[in-house]
């Protein structure tokens, strides 16, 4: 099962990666696009009103011909709403759909003007039919000839510069937040006092992902022009390919390379099935990909894959170091636990031995007050007093003598601690335990597990009232190769769970409690176990696991 996850769950991550691509992609493109209206036919007008067939060559502004020229093409039907582009400089025209006029000029440019005059002329609502155009050369020099005519859907050029935009915006986006992630991260290890200085050269890699690319594409509209040429510099394009090979050497750790291997290999996978995908129905994808391949190994243009790839790899860094970061905290949190738990065991131990202690020095003060009694009632040879005090001596003794449990010296004295703590608080504790007196398992987590467990039976037993409902009842047994643990304990008042069924803490602070049973949990998860919890209708709860016994090391 637990293969299986490894294995689910990163294929869900890269769907889930797939998906938020995909919509993201789908603000970069639009599929409006400019259609060319092609002429079909041309005649050349003469004064006297004589037409002349006039052959359409290429399109070019330094016409040899002069005078005047009608035009015709169709303007096809389901192009949808939008309006006619087309030059007008040193043209005098009119254009007509469908022997209705829709449009007339003529424009003459100064001297010196370097862009020519054009025309929008919106159509009527989804507009079909025969466009005509009539068009006589006032300027051949400053004439496209013969007019360029173009439909140009509503909306389009708004379109294309929001995608225009969000190609390089979405990018840079992505790549300020994985800095700010990674700032983030270096300051929170500056805090711990285990500065991660491998982190910097990965910042100043994203700076360059972000700045860089971004600058180029749309700076001049925001920035001042020295700005965007300092920054428009082509060496700054492989700022962050270097800081990330710095970052790569100073993080030499298998374990990192591991997850970075891992990272790789998925991606590359989703990548291959997508690029197979895109050239076996011919889309975009493929074609890019190749592309830029070619510019790459062809001519050394980085900003095609090689920036995409710097992007991902900075990214998923940015990831790794915030996953290690995590779960160094998460560690470092658990060692204070558990050191928590054997400071405790050990001071526990200490107030036994000191109670044991001062038990024994009152005992032998009272042994000689008793030896002293019994030495006189011999004497006196009244044998019914001295029958009578010996018994009750004998019924001290039982009292007073600690119960063994276990060989087990640390199942032993935990057992040992919580029958101490429970007959304080008038609790009745049980306690079944066949086990050798060496297992296979760390003290640390026998610890874990067992004063957890016990610590949460005494604090629930604590809330029952009436003290002769409280007992715990505590089995342990070695059973094929398992130690199987059972603890029942009376409890009072409703459990708290969430919407999964998760038991939580009762207690006010539950940023300060609450750990017992996830830590128990991880032990029985580490052993090839789970953490069975139960409870009946008559406010017994019940927890139980059986931990595999890891095999002895040989040696």
């Amino acid at each position: 099962m637990k293969k299986a996850v490894r294995w689910i769950f990163p294929l869900i991550f890269l769907l889930l990666c797939a998906g938020v691509v995909w919509f993201l992609h789908l603000f970069t493109v639009t599929d409006q696009a400019m259609a060319y209206i092609d002429w079909q036919s041309a005649v050349q007008i003469a004064e006297d009103g004589t037409e002349t067939p006039h052959t359409l060559d290429e399109y070019t502004n330094t016409p040899e011909q002069e005078g005047t020229f009608r035009f015709t093409a169709m303007l096809p039907g389901g192009l949808g709403n939008g309006y006619l582009l087309f030059e007008t400089s040193g043209l005098e025209l009119s254009l007509s759909l469908n022997g209705e006029e829709i449009y007339s000029s003529a424009a003459l440019l100064p001297e010196g003007t370097l862009e020519m005059a054009a025309a929008n002329v919106p159509l009527p609502e989804n507009a079909a039919g025969d466009l005509t155009m009539t068009c006589t050369i006032l300027d051949a020099n400053s004439t496209l000839f013969p007019p360029l005519l173009r439909f140009i859907p509503d909306g389009m050029n708004e379109a294309q510069l929001m995608s225009y935009a969000n190609l390089y915006g979405i990018p840079a986006g992505v790549s300020a937040t994985a800095l700010l992630l990674v700032t983030g991260l270096f300051l929170l290890s500056m805090v711990r006092k285990k500065v991660e200085w491998s982190l910097i050269p990965l910042a100043l890699a994203l700076v360059g992902l972000t700045a860089y690319r971004l600058i180029q594409s749309c700076g001049y509209y925001f920035l001042p022009e020295e700005a965007v040429f300092f920054f428009g510099w082509q060496g700054f394009a492989w700022l962050a390919p270097l800081a990330l090979a710095v970052y790569l050497v100073m993080n030499r750790r298998r374990d990192f390379w591991r997850l970075l291997g891992l990272a790789a290999a998925w991606s590359a996978g989703a990548l291959l099935a997508a690029y197979l995908i895109s050239l076996a129905g011919g889309w975009y994808l493929s074609k890019y990909i190749n592309i830029a391949v070619s510019d790459l190994f062809g001519y050394g243009i980085y900003d095609g894959l090689l920036y995409w790839f710097t992007l991902w790899l900075a990214v998923v860094c940015a990831l790794i170091s915030a996953y290690w970061l995590m779960h160094s905290l998460v560690r470092q949190r658990t060692q204070a636990q558990a050191l928590e738990l054997k400071n405790r065991l050990i001071l526990d131990s200490y107030h036994t031995i000191e109670q044991k202690m001062r038990d024994s020095a009152a005992l032998r003060h009272e042994f000689r007050h008793q030896i002293t009694a019994l030495d006189a009632l011999y004497q006196q040879k009244d044998f019914n007093r001295l029958g009578k005090l010996l018994s009750d001596l004998k019924q001290q003794e039982a009292q007073l003598s600690q119960t063994r449990f276990t060989d087990n010296v640390t199942v032993n004295a935990i057992l040992q601690d919580a029958a101490s703590r429970a007959a304080q608080m008038g609790t009745a504790f049980t306690a079944q335990v066949h086990i050798p007196a060496e297992l296979t398992i760390p003290e640390k987590d026998l610890c874990t597990l067992l004063m957890n467990m016990l610590d949460n039976a005494l604090e629930a037993c604590k809330q029952v009232e009436q003290p002769e409902e409280r007992f715990i009842r505590f089995k342990a047994d070695l059973k094929n190769g398992f130690l199987a643990i059972k603890c029942e304990n009376r409890y009072a008042g409703s459990l708290k769970e969430d919407e999964h069924g998760v038991l939580h803490t009762t207690k006010p602070d539950n940023m300060a409690h609450g750990f017992g049973l996830p830590q128990m949990s991880a032990v029985a998860e580490k052993y090839h176990s789970l953490l069975d919890i139960s409870y009946t209708e008559d406010r017994v709860f019940i927890v139980q696991t059986a931990l595999k016994l890891p095999k002895k090391k040989q040696g």
